[in-house]
């Protein structure tokens, strides 16, 4: 087991990063995929073919972060790291949307309303890109325990099994291989898991550029393209787009509008008698441009 220390930035709270990544476990304790174990989040990851455990620690006293990788090669240990760093939500497009947000909440009151007690926080991203986007083609319209037991199913019946009997979240190449049927066995709709595998084969025939959408808070220069990409996908709508741009790509100005939790979050920000619309979430979440994913991260972390 090798271990790296990863400094946190001041006033950073994990547990946010624990709730997302652990959603599963939370809900059933056999969970495949994550696990959570006190100040400890353990998750199986694939690379190239191949099962590791990735344990992400806090130590007493905060302020650093244990990463323990049953590694020794530094290619995968660097791999690791990355993806680290991304579910921690400790970015430097995250970093920037942080401060940019922090620093409007200073001189206005609506901002500091926002962010509230939660400065330092940070919006945990996906492992991966298409771990993102299976999550929000499984949540298509179901609520939250049905979409966790489908992405269970998914994971046990595509991934890829660690020795310790956790599993990882099978990548795109697993899930395009897969028969749909495989699928609606397991109480998938059929659309749900047409879309799910189309979306796969669209990744390995290069329709949809992964590797592309991996960097893409570093190289904003593509996200029309991208975004463009994602919407040419059969079931792929605007808020799958915007929730896979915001929780897989980490881009700090997008809003999932139409969701059903930032409606109910709005709604009770503003004081309103009923939820706001489509075009009301937009209209609302306006003034926070250009850091609306964050401004949406808090309002969903208001709910909890």
């Amino acid at each position: 087991m090798s271990q790296q220390t990863l400094d946190l930035p001041p006033g950073f709270d994990p547990d946010a990063a624990w709730r997302y990544h652990g959603r599963d476990w939370y809900r059933d304790r056999d969970a495949p995929a994550e696990r959570v174990a006190g100040p400890a989040l353990t998750k199986a990851l694939e690379f190239d073919g191949r099962t590791y455990l990735l344990t992400l620690t806090v130590p007493p006293g905060g302020g650093t972060l244990v990463m323990g990788m049953d590694s020794d090669d530094p290619v995968i240990l660097a791999r690791a790291r990355r993806v680290a760093l991304r579910m921690l939500g400790l970015t430097p497009a995250l970093a920037g949307a942080a401060a940019g947000l922090e620093a409007r909440a200073d001189r206005d009151a609506t901002t500091a309303r926002l962010v509230g007690g939660r400065r330092g926080y940070r919006p945990p991203l996906s492992s991966t890109v298409f771990e993102a986007l299976a999550w929000a083609i499984i949540g298509q319209q179901i609520n939250l325990t049905f979409a966790a037991d489908l992405r269970r199913q998914l994971i046990l019946l595509a991934g890829r099994r660690h020795p310790s009997g956790m599993v990882a979240h099978p990548d795109a190449a697993a899930v395009a291989a897969l028969d749909p049927e495989l699928l609606t066995a397991r109480r998938f709709s059929r659309s749900k898991a047409r879309y799910l595998v189309e979306a796969a084969q669209a990744a390995m025939d290069g329709r949809l550029d992964l590797a592309a959408l991996e960097r893409l808070d570093a190289d904003p220069a593509g996200e029309a393209a991208a975004e463009a990409s994602l919407l040419a996908l059969r079931g792929i709508g605007p808020w799958t787009t915007n929730y896979v741009l915001m929780r897989g790509c980490g881009l700090p100005d997008r809003v999932p509008v139409g969701d059903s939790g930032l409606a109910a979050a709005l709604q009770r920000f503003h004081a309103m008698d009923r939820r706001p619309t489509a075009e009301e979430q937009a209209t609302l979440m306006r003034p926070h441009a250009p850091w609306r994913s964050l401004a949406t991260a808090h309002l969903w972390a208001s709910m909890a």
